[in-house]
């Protein structure tokens, strides 16, 4: 411009040459109120990430300008020491300081630098207050060439900051060391304390004040003097005090790097008018609103109507340049510098065209980072009557300074937010869940919406995230950036730094991880809707370390069967559908009509999900978790993949059978469902199970895993009861188990099981007491009392078994008695005792029994002695059922020898019976003794096998839906519900036990002549053999060294045959006490009107 004269402010500083010691180093600090500076090193300037990690910037933009300065306070130790100085980075608010408990640097040698992450080192810890400078109100200048920075953390070590590359590393020195290396920067690098370049701030930076607000908020700048007095048509413009807050929007082309346009909210944009403020005296220009609005441009008369603002301006001839504002920045004084790049000269004597306006004699000069100053064309104040009248112009020479208002080291709320160490979900504002569902499998992640009456996050380990702090010290954990891992997929991890608005109900975050999602809410799975209160479901969550998988417990011991109910909105309650195999030989497996109860095999146990540190578990409040793959077996099948991608059960894969996960999709009802999902050793695999609308016979597919309809199944043990138990109180039944007494029917004929009484018909033997059966009227008694073996134990509620007796007589015991002579007492060792009921006169007490006849298989006999009578009908035949006098106490059956039958109950020595037991053993491999423990089958207990188990569970009365086979033992080595097994059946009048191969498929409609039964409960019913005492006569037979011993049998004739059935003595007894030589080993001796005893003889 070329200017005839000016009305300055008098006395007034030229303010833009303040630019003069930009970049250069700092020579004195007050201890607070410093300024905002650089750390420089050789290759840039320290500075700060949102999420706390220090870098080197090799170069300052308008973009990372405010990560780049830092607030200085000094703390001054007195008594000759140096100070130490704290530093505040402006854009995060966050303290240099450095986190060493529990991080590598504990372990760290010393001299060996390191990345306590894998970026760069994070600021947040216990470790700050740093040695730097030596003086500081007045810095030497070999100190503002630049010094290390290390701090300490016990009294004789320090750490300290070095550079590599663009990341900054922590090395741990002596003390000693680090003192001596200050200055050098040998092992530490060296940073000097400098005043900031001048940065030309872009609109992002401008609008939010270089991150102090929201970009919408609008900026107001303070003037240093403002305008003053009578004001103008249009004010200042930048003080928000006429216009309001003004905003920035970038320019584009070559200008885009330096210039921007000034718009108010209403789309107003501001430039240097062609009309003066004054009409005396040196003429300054006014400032101009236009009005760019969308509607303004559409009522727009051009042939074409303008695209947008800066299309509009782009049409305004010769003044285009005028709407372009330049926003030069002095961080370290907080001062700003706004030129316009071109504004016309009024010159009435150069006037053309009609106009007083002429081209800008004096252009715009920007200043630089450089140092150069800019020239013209500035922002300023002028006075139009002194004292009186101050306005803002274009002029050019500064004469007014500008303050962005960034400056100070108060630490200002800049959106950081962080939330407590714990096990979360993640959730977006519509409620969706963060997750890797099924079809996804850890690859990737979506939001999904989870139906609360359809599935349980809590039971789902892969909508679990475990957020753990990444900084803990006091100071800094409230804004410490958190590490957050998937619980079951842990590759899906990020290091987020959460951002909050004050009072703001959602947090932010610029991860990937999240999905371009804005609105987040981070709920610990404990306080979770439908979770917080219930303390069972909270401690699944965190505790249970086989969370999300259905575990079979004892699997691996075959000892229960499954059902797999399908879940389908179509197919609930009492139309529920099930897993099954198809009818016949159709292996397929289909979800259509049937249920079977298939065994679950356990094949491999691992673990899988967040393999976090014991004390980052801890720390999270969760257990580590567990998987195991599981074989479906049915019978001698496994389900495997068959032809057209089906799923079959077979046992002619020709490889190992498939195994499978049971991994959580579904909550249903208070159940849970499981997908079927193949196991890749202990990997999940490619395929699960599923079940497709679009065919009408619901065969089970193998479909892929990326499917994103998944079937789901609930897997609970078979609850149809296979056999029956004597406990329904709607058939007069003990609820409690207790002992009753009830009539065994077989339900075609409606004959009674009985003591065998046929003798006529050729049915009964001498020495052996059989059970028959016949019609009511034939019998003495047809009551049989029924206890329980073993129900309440083991997988008893599964198979019951019973022991089925007659003829009790049970013993009550005997109370002891003690010695009634005075002390002291003789112990039957000889030794002296004050207790009378150890002397050896004392009688101790005998406790009491259960002695009864017991029905029995004699399989064991068989056994023994061959398929032959009298233990089975016929030589090669079936094995026959029968009594034999036993004595039970808690879960032994003492079966008693021939010798003990007449033997009085409390004359009865078990140390005797013992001893017997125990040579039947070494001799024979069978014994006398007994257990009924155990889910075994056994020849002595009797368990009843439902005929029609679907129908047996509801059952009120008495009749064909609770009708059952009497099964005694196995022939396939199945515990429970074997298909191939011993029932009672008829065979030439005789009740026996069906052969091997006996199916159940062909026994319960009675394919093979199996008996099937029902029972009667009648009131004070005798039992069947009640006509007949067990033998308590005269007659004893005894067993000696070589022979036996027959008491009280004079005048009769004595039989003994030994364990072949061949005769080794036949006599007329003359003596009331013979001796008749019998060879060693099990002997037969029957008395002329006696039962037939056995006897060991030595």
């Amino acid at each position: 411009m070329n200017k005839k004269f000016s009305t300055l402010l008098a006395g007034l500083a030229l303010l833009g040459a303040m630019n003069a010691n930009a970049g250069d180093p700092v020579t004195s600090l007050k201890k607070t109120g410093n300024g905002l500076y650089q750390l420089k090193a050789d290759d840039g300037v320290l500075a700060m990430t949102p999420n706390g990690a220090l870098r080197l910037e090799a170069t300052t933009t308008s973009a990372n300008l405010a990560s780049t300065l830092w607030c200085v306070e000094v703390i001054e130790e007195g008594y000759g020491k140096a100070p130490i100085f704290d530093f505040t980075n402006k854009a995060t608010g966050q303290r240099l300081d450095i986190q060493y408990a529990g991080t590598l640097l504990e372990g760290l040698s010393g001299s060996t630098p390191t990345y306590t992450d894998t970026d760069s080192t994070r600021v947040g810890g216990e470790v700050s207050g740093w040695a730097y400078l030596n003086q500081y109100t007045s810095i030497p200048a070999a100190e503002q060439a630049g010094k290390t920075l290390y701090s300490y953390f016990k009294a004789d070590s320090v750490i300290g900051l070095v550079a590599n590359s663009t990341n900054i590393q922590v090395t741990k020195l002596a003390a000693a060391d680090a003192y001596a290396d200050a200055a050098t920067g040998n092992d530490l690098t060296k940073f000097s304390l400098v005043e900031a370049d001048m940065i030309r701030l872009q609109a992002p930076e401008i609008n939010t004040i270089l991150g102090l607000q929201a970009a919408d908020k609008g900026v107001a700048l303070t003037f240093t003097p403002d305008e003053q007095g009578e004001k103008v048509a249009v004010a200042n413009p930048f003080n928000g005090k006429n216009a309001g807050k003004f905003l920035t929007e970038a320019t584009t082309g070559a200008d885009a790097n330096d210039y921007v346009f000034v718009l108010t909210t209403d789309s107003s944009y501001l430039r240097v008018d062609t009309a003066i403020v004054n009409e005396s005296g040196e003429r300054f220009r006014a400032f101009k609103w236009s009005d760019l609005s969308y509607a303004k441009r559409q009522a727009s008369t051009a042939a074409t109507k303008p695209t947008s603002a800066a299309d509009s301006i782009s049409r305004v001839t010769g003044l285009v340049d005028q709407y372009k504002f330049a926003f030069s920045y002095y961080p370290s004084k907080d001062s700003l510098v706004i030129q316009v790049k071109s504004a016309m000269d009024y010159d009435p004597k150069s006037a053309t065209n009609g106009s007083n306006w002429v081209a800008d004699a004096a252009a715009a000069v920007l200043p630089t980072a450089a140092g150069a100053k800019g020239e013209n064309n500035f922002v300023t104040v002028q006075d139009l009557i002194k004292d009186k009248v101050r306005i803002v112009t274009i002029y050019d020479k500064k004469e007014t300074n500008i303050s962005l208002g960034y400056k100070g080291c108060d630490a200002v709320y800049n959106g950081r937010t962080s939330v407590a160490d714990g096990l979360y979900f993640i959730m977006n504002q519509k409620g969706q869940y963060l997750a890797s569902p099924i079809h996804k499998n850890g690859t990737s992640l979506e939001w999904v919406t989870v139906k609360a009456d359809e599935q349980l996050p809590a039971h789902m380990p892969a909508y679990q995230w475990v957020v753990l702090k990444k900084n803990t010290g006091d100071k800094v954990k409230d804004y410490s950036p958190v590490n957050v891992t998937n619980r079951e997929y842990p590759t899906q991890t990020t290091l987020s730094q959460l951002m909050q608005a004050e009072g703001a109900k959602y947090m932010t975050a610029s991860d990937a991880l999240y999905q371009s999602e804005d609105s987040l809410i981070f709920v610990q799975v404990k306080d979770a809707e439908g979770v917080k209160g219930n303390a069972a479901l909270i401690a699944e969550a965190y505790q249970d370390t086989l969370l999300g998988y259905k575990n079979i417990p004892d699997a691996k011991f075959f000892l229960d069967e499954y059902t797999f109910k399908y879940l389908h909105p179509y197919a609930t309650g009492e139309n529920s559908k099930y897993l099954a195999k198809g009818d016949g030989k159709d292996s397929l497996l289909n979800v259509l009509n049937g249920k079977d109860a298939f065994r679950l095999v356990e094949k491999k146990w691992a673990t899988f999900g967040y393999a976090g540190t014991a004390a980052e578990l801890n720390r999270a409040g969760i257990k580590k978790l567990y998987r195991v793959s599981y074989s479906i077996q049915l019978k001698d099948a496994f389900m495997g993949e068959a032809d057209e991608a089906k799923y079959a059960m077979s046992k002619y894969f020709g490889a190992p059978a498939d195994s499978f996960f049971f991994k959580e999709n579904n909550h249903y009802e208070g159940e849970c469902f499981y997908a079927i999902v193949k196991a890749n050793n202990t990997a999940i695999g490619t395929v699960k199970a599923g079940v497709t609308d679009d065919i009408l016979d619901a065969t089970v597919k193998v479909q892929p895993l990326g499917e994103t309809r998944t079937s789901a199944f609930a897997i609970n043990p078979d609850n149809t009861p296979l056999y029956r138990r004597f406990n329904n109180v709607n058939l007069d039944e003990s609820a409690t188990d207790g002992r009753d007494s009830l009539r065994f029917f077989e339900n075609v004929r409606k004959e009674y099981l009985m003591d065998e009484n046929n003798r006529e018909g050729g049915l009964m033997d001498a020495n052996v007491d059989y059970v028959g059966m016949w019609t009511a009227d034939k019998a003495t008694g047809l009551a049989f009392q029924i206890d329980t073996a073993w129900v309440g134990r083991g997988h008893g509620y599964i198979k019951p078994q019973y022991l089925i007796s007659v003829n009790h007589k049970d013993f009550e015991g005997v109370e002891g008695s003690p010695c009634t002579e005075g002390a002291p007492h003789i112990k039957p060792d000889g030794t002296l005792t004050d207790d009378p009921m150890e002397c050896k006169h004392a009688h101790p007490a005998i406790p009491g029994f259960e002695r009864a006849k017991y029905l029995v298989s004699f399989q064991d006999s068989v056994v023994l002695y061959g398929q032959d009578k009298p233990y089975a009908d016929i030589a090669g035949g079936y094995t026959r059922v029968g009594f034999v006098e036993g004595i039970r106490i808690a879960d032994t059956l003492w079966v008693l020898p021939a010798e003990y039958r007449s033997v009085a109950n409390d004359k009865i020595d078990f140390k005797e019976l013992a001893k017997v037991d125990s040579t039947m053993r070494a001799d024979y491999g069978v014994g006398i003794k007994n257990r009924l423990d155990g889910d075994d089958h056994k020849n002595y207990t009797w368990s009843f096998r439902y005929v029609h188990p679907e129908n047996a569970a509801n059952v009120t009365a008495e009749g064909k839906e609770n009708s059952f086979l009497f099964e005694s033992n196995n022939y396939d080595g199945e515990k429970i519900a074997p298909e191939n097994a011993a029932w009672l059946k008829i065979q030439n009048g005789c009740v026996v036990l069906t052969k091997d191969p006996s199916l159940f498929s062909n026994a319960k409609t009675g394919g093979d002549g199996a008996l099937i039964f029902n029972v009667e409960n009648k009131e004070n019913d005798e039992l069947a053999t009640d006509n007949e005492e067990i033998a308590t006569s005269e007659v004893t037979v005894i067993a000696q060294q070589g022979a036996v011993r027959v008491a009280n049998a004079a005048g009769k004739k004595v039989v003994v045959t030994n364990i072949l059935g061949q005769t080794v003595a036949n006599t007329v007894i003359t003596s009331s006490d013979a001796t008749i030589a019998a060879p060693q080993g099990v002997v037969v001796v029957a008395v002329e009107g006696e039962e037939a005893v056995k006897a060991i003889v030595k």
